[in-house]
């Protein structure tokens, strides 16, 4: 029987003479599965997804041993332009992926470019933006899209050459609650309706269990683990780096042994006596009392919109970060929350209102008082990375601002040891995975010692564990420094672990602001808003727990307790017994 992807101790280098990206890899994936590839960053993942696809060796120049099969044909003996036919690939950042002005156009471009007739391409395009939602917006422009839309587009793009195989790496990474959920929607009937193949590396686990038959991890280069996706969730991912959902994780806790659950519903189902135990019960708070140090950062009354457009991005916006705060932004994507950034860096000037730093507006300080005063790393790494090599990169804004060269070596030198990135200060930035490139773009920042750190999403393409280690990292800074942090995120987990305060938009304005329980019991009755908390709270609220966890350690008493309860039920029955 001939797999649809089958790989075989495949191996590849991108330096020959180094170490290999990838090592003796084998797995098996048959027609009509859904996969989910998960591992740490740098594990090897893109790698072994572009070598599946035939970009490795055709586009990126790499060397391989063993054998990748696509239901039973050795890629090394098919053209690219043959494996493009049966494989459709979707990468990280959509606006890699779209060329044309107009969405049926693009849509258009593969097939145009397979000399189909006329007909045969309209009727493919009709058919692929049919089945992504997309057949209203054909006539729309492309640049106009939201990233949902636009991740769904390049799907359409990819269904448009009538793929067998659809490979997907973390397509939902810069995507927030609602254009996630449309993103899988799509993959969901793809899946049921068509019995596509699917491989999707993807770190969001949590919202694709429903989805997902099977799960391979990657580490140290080589597969780890390949099993049924609830078999798998009973390992402890947590050691490889990798996060697993809150209810699997609680599940393991109490002492679940069976099949994990993958739902709050199937949580009290397969746990009702906990759930019996634990309803009605008060979670362990730990939020903190509101910071009284003085504002870094102050937005008065603050109105925004962009050059020759007559829509308002701001409306009268007002929020305060203090000296030593880490403020969460939150909300859909085109709420403002990016321009919020933008116009704290300086970048752009507020149409009315004022944005003071430091105590000055932004309007009336310098653009060198202001990047020494403001870090700012950008959603898109590769915006911020123009050097040859890692540790130029590190060096180029201290060197540019007059610091001593072997203070910045030694400096750059220690930060990249603490992002992990000190074996790559010789190679060219853009070698380097999506999230290296991430912990590039922090590290040349943070080297600067900033007064206020305006984050963009800081763990896009990262795992859970790099991720948690960054904002770790940072915390100790803000703690040490003082420094005022306002971070963009669309990951209510680490905005519930990590914020001392949670600003909520939409639609221009502050809708929400308090701590991140505040925000997501308002979120609750505004689904709009784009939020969806962290399982355990979702779990809380299903148990009626006044006031509701919104963070692990904060139910984790609970669950110490009725622990305690069983284990001295047990010692008496026990005493009975005898």
């Amino acid at each position: 029987m001939n797999h649809a992807i089958e790989v075989r101790d495949l191996s590849v280098w991108y330096n020959i003479s180094g170490e290999p990206a990838l090592k003796n890899v084998s797995l098996t994936i048959d027609e009509g599965e859904f996969v989910l590839l998960v591992g740490r960053t740098g594990s090897g993942k893109s790698t072994l997804l572009n070598s599946i696809n035939g970009v490795i060796p055709n586009i990126i120049n790499a060397k391989l041993s063993g054998a990748v099969k696509i239901y039973g044909r050795d890629t090394r003996s098919m053209q690219l332009k043959d494996l493009s036919t049966l494989i459709g690939t979707v990468y990280q950042t959509p606006e890699d992926q779209i060329f044309s002005l107009v969405v049926e156009d693009d849509v258009a471009f593969g097939p145009e470019n397979l000399a189909l007739p006329p007909d045969e391409i309209r009727k493919r395009v009709e058919d692929s933006l049919k089945l992504v939602g997309l057949a209203d917006r054909k006539k729309f422009p492309t640049f106009l899209l939201s990233g949902g839309q636009k991740q769904r587009l390049v799907i359409a793009d990819a269904l448009a050459m009538r793929p067998k195989i659809l490979i997907l790496d973390e397509p939902t990474s810069m995507l927030d609650s609602l254009g996630t959920a449309e993103v899988f929607s799509t993959l969901k009937k793809l899946r049921d309706e068509y019995g596509m193949t699917i491989l999707m590396s993807e770190h969001k686990v949590e919202r694709v269990l429903g989805l997902v038959d099977r799960l391979i991890l990657i580490y140290d280069k080589t597969v780890e683990i390949d099993r049924p996706i609830r078999e798998a969730l009973m390992e402890d991912l947590r050691k490889y780096g990798i996060e697993e959902p809150q209810v699997s994780y609680l599940y393991k806790q109490i002492g679940g042994t069976n099949k994990a659950p993958l739902t709050i519903e199937e949580f009290i189902e397969y746990e009702k006596e906990f759930s019996a135990f634990s309803r009605g019960k008060s979670a362990a708070i730990t939020e903190l009392q509101p910071s009284i140090e003085d504002p870094v950062i102050e937005l008065d009354d603050v109105w925004f919109a962009y050059e020759r457009s007559k829509e308002w991005v701001l409306k009268g916006m007002n929020f305060t970060v203090r000296k030593g705060e880490f403020v969460s932004l939150v909300g859909p994507n085109g709420s403002g929350k990016t321009t919020v950034l933008r116009l704290i860096a300086g970048l752009q000037r507020p149409s009315r209102g004022e944005v003071r730093v430091l105590g000055r507006p932004t309007t009336k300080m310098s653009r060198k008082e202001l990047s020494s005063a403001v870090g700012y790393v950008f959603q898109d790494p590769d915006q911020m990375l123009f050097n040859t090599t890692v540790l130029s990169e590190v060096e180029f804004t201290p060197k540019l601002m007059g610091l001593d060269s072997q203070v910045v070596r030694k400096k750059a030198l220690g930060i990249l040891e603490e992002f992990g990135l000190i074996n790559y200060k010789d190679e060219n930035p853009h070698r380097l995975s999506v999230g290296q490139r991430r912990l590039l773009s922090l590290a040349s920042v943070l080297i600067n010692e900033p007064k206020v750190l305006l984050l963009d999403e800081p763990t896009r393409a990262l795992d859970w564990e790099t991720g948690e280690n960054v904002l770790n990292f940072i915390k100790h800074l803000v703690r040490e420094r003082g420094i005022g942090v306002v971070a963009v995120s669309h990951n209510m987990k680490q905005a519930a672990d990590h914020s001392d305060r949670v600003v909520a938009l939409y639609s221009g304005i502050v809708a929400a602001e308090g701590t991140a329980r505040d925000v997501f019991e308002r979120s609750v009755d505004n689904p709009s808003w784009s939020i969806v908390p962290p399982q355990v709270f979702q779990l809380s609220m299903a148990l009626s727990m006044k006031p509701p966890a919104v963070k692990m350690d904060e139910i984790m008493p609970i669950i110490n307790e009725y622990k305690m309860q069983v284990s001295a039920k047990s010692a008496t029955s026990g005493l009975r017994e005898r």
